[in-house]
């Protein structure tokens, strides 16, 4: 985001606040900060909002706005700022101060706007006649805001500093752009994305369903098992392909497995654990503590290295009931995970071909990467700087070699070594973080994993944690509002519908659909013969997002063929047994 647009957001958070004073005069203001695509402000009022006082605050704001009104800082000590506030009947404001004073702006919570100079003071702002605690920046005016560029759009209830033992307020989320334009524009994807929306999709679809007796674990459906499978047979050819060992693993561990892996301290929080005969055990949230187990049971060479595994059983994550959505955030997942065991000179050119083999996964999916980042050493990572720093050296040279342009972006790597990050861009624009490469060189250290060398000593093996498409959840979530539901041929639950216009048509349906199986292998047709009308069966049909509608009668008996009608209300006319059987092979076997 740029200062530009931030500082007026900013500046439109303290408007709101402005606003909401004049209708509520006894209204405790909580914080105001900015947010991607706008701004909220949480208060203490003395009774609850309604969508119907939106619009009156949105004026209120816009007359504020054109009223050419300066924005002007001042410092007060903190003793002052807590009586100014104090008189004002502000206590979150005071809290705020008392924090900075006990320790520091930098230990307050991202919500706090707050700010601490050196000499114990702390920053105002104001702006007509209402004044707030606030770090900065903003407009120098007001009437470098657009009165159009900005819509209050929502409203939800919020506690006090996100902790539910404090107050429960209510929070204003607004939206603001440089332009009206860009709002116009930022509306309308909302509007599309609500349409593509997997969450009403997947179960209007028959695809998935949620139920509160297990929060955050998809109940997968006929048609989603398919989807699920299709994506795992996917993963199997390509994804892993040759090289590749697959194995099954326990779903529950002892926790000192975690412990040796230091997942424990860095993840204990996040883990489902149970106890047993007086011993903690925890659902695996991740494979790799259990693959370097695995691999230290075996006496490996030189020779047998590199050494794939990969995995595609459930992980479970403990995730907040709060953070769950739908199957981009849920507490069951599986994983197109691998780690790969080798050498270190063979990292390079491992890296080198993972890399190539991303490219190749995401133009399946008419996905681009638009952006590529290596994670350095964080403050929690384990081992040394001089441990770190040949292994950022060689993601780096890896990147050069296959030709990719990436930024760095210090102190993102993952505990145990540094990783390269993927973000790809969908059709609507949104970017999302899904293929990773992680160079782990602290696990093996801490599992004692070896390998003979070919002068017979024992070496340190270097292991790479891969997944490309990550969690089938999330990709699948991604997927669907990617294709609005409308998923390439070979990922449809249901490839084909065959429509018979009449009863006497039914018996040339079945004949079809038998024909078509025999010869395009784990073809997925339906036959619609209930006693409805031809045009129903197609509505719905198409309304289930099925590629091809296959309309038979007596014409179409006559001439060995079908009436085809493409998603999309696309008529393609009239094609024999053989040009179907062409078009569907070709298809699905090119994954197009």
């Amino acid at each position: 985001m740029n200062d530009s647009l931030n500082n007026k957001r900013h500046s439109l958070a303290h408007l709101l606040a402005s606003s909401v004073l004049e209708m509520f005069p006894e209204a405790r203001l909580g914080v105001g900060p900015v947010i991607d695509n706008g701004f909220y402000y949480d208060f203490e009022l003395p009774r609850p909002l309604t969508p119907e006082d939106l619009p009156k605050l949105q004026n209120r704001m816009a007359e504020l706005a054109k009223s050419n009104l300066d924005f002007s800082r001042q410092e007060l000590s903190t003793a002052e700022a807590k009586e100014f506030f104090s008189k004002l009947n502000q206590p979150f404001k005071v809290e705020l101060i008392e924090d900075i004073e006990k320790f520091g702006s930098t230990k307050l919570d991202e919500q706090a706007e707050g700010i601490s100079s050196e000499n114990g003071s702390v920053s105002l702002y104001k702006t007509g006649e209402f004044i707030d605690l606030c770090r900065g920046g903003h407009v120098e005016n007001t009437s470098e805001i657009n009165a159009d560029s900005f819509q209050l759009h929502r409203i939800s209830g919020a506690y006090w500093r996100g902790d539910q033992a404090n107050t429960q307020m209510q929070r204003i989320y607004g939206l603001a752009f440089e332009t009206a334009q860009d709002l116009e524009d930022y509306k309308k994807l909302q509007e599309e994305l609500e349409k593509r929306d997997h969450r009403i999709l997947g179960p209007q679809l028959g695809l998935f369903l949620f139920h509160e007796y297990s929060p955050g674990i998809p109940f997968y459906q006929p048609k989603g098992t398919i989807i699920r499978n299709e994506l795992e047979k996917f993963v199997r050819e390509v994804s892993y392909g040759e090289g590749y060992s697959e194995i099954r693993l326990p779903q529950l561990f002892d926790s000192e497995l975690f412990k040796t892996s230091g997942h424990w301290e860095h993840y204990k929080d996040d883990m489902f654990t149970l106890e047993s005969e007086n011993k903690v055990f925890g659902l695996k949230p991740m494979n790799c503590p259990g693959h370097m187990l695995y691999y230290k049971q075996g006496l490996y060479s030189y020779k047998d290295l590199p050494l794939r595994l990969s995995e595609m059983t459930t992980l479970y994550r403990n995730e907040l009931s709060g953070a769950l959505s739908g199957l981009t955030r849920v507490r069951a997942f599986g994983q197109d995970d691998c780690h790969i065991f080798l050498t270190p000179i063979q990292v390079i050119d491992e890296v080198a071909s993972l890399l190539e083999k991303v490219t190749k996964i995401y133009s399946v999916f008419d996905m681009k990467i638009e952006q590529v980042t290596i994670g350095t050493m964080p403050e929690s990572a384990l081992g040394t700087k001089a441990e770190w720093e040949p292994a950022e050296e060689a993601l780096k040279s890896a990147l050069e070699k296959a030709g990719w342009d990436y930024t760095i972006e210090e102190g993102d790597g993952a505990f145990y070594g540094p990783k390269i990050d993927m973000r790809i861009k969908d059709v609507l624009g949104r970017y999302w973080q899904l293929a990773t490469i992680q160079l782990d060189f602290q696990m093996p250290q801490r599992f004692g994993l070896e390998y003979v060398d070919s002068d017979g000593s024992r070496k340190q093996p270097i292991v790479i944690h891969r997944a490309i498409l990550g969690s089938f959840e999330r990709f699948m979530g991604i997927l669907i509002e990617q294709y609005a539901g409308a998923l390439p041929l070979w990922l449809s639950p249901v490839q084909t519908t065959i429509v018979p216009i009449a009863e006497k048509h039914i018996e040339y349906a079945k004949n079809l659909s038998q024909q078509l199986k025999a010869e395009v292998s784990g073809l997925r047709v339906e036959i619609d013969s209930r006693n409805e009308s031809m045009g129903k069966k197609i509505r719905e049909a198409s309304g289930q997002k099925v590629p091809y509608i296959l309309v038979v009668g007596d014409k179409e008996m006559e001439a060995g063929a079908a009436a085809v009608r493409a998603r999309g209300n696309q008529d393609l006319g009239l094609k024999t047994t053989a040009e179907l059987i062409a078009l569907l092979s070709d298809e699905i076997s090119s994954r197009k």
